[in-house]
């Protein structure tokens, strides 16, 4: 197993988003809300 990650990667692609993709999803992490109950956890999303 560590031999598989201790072998340099020759290609490497960076992968670049788009500024609405990341604006999409800054505004839905921010509209996502945990809320804890007795044992259970819901995540809600806020519109």
């Amino acid at each position: 197993m560590e031999n598989i990650y201790s072998e340099e990667q020759e290609t490497v692609k960076t992968v670049k988003a788009r500024r609405e993709t990341v604006d999409f999803l800054l505004s839905y992490s921010k509209s996502i809300q945990v809320v804890d109950y007795k044992k259970h956890k819901f995540e809600v999303t806020l519109n």
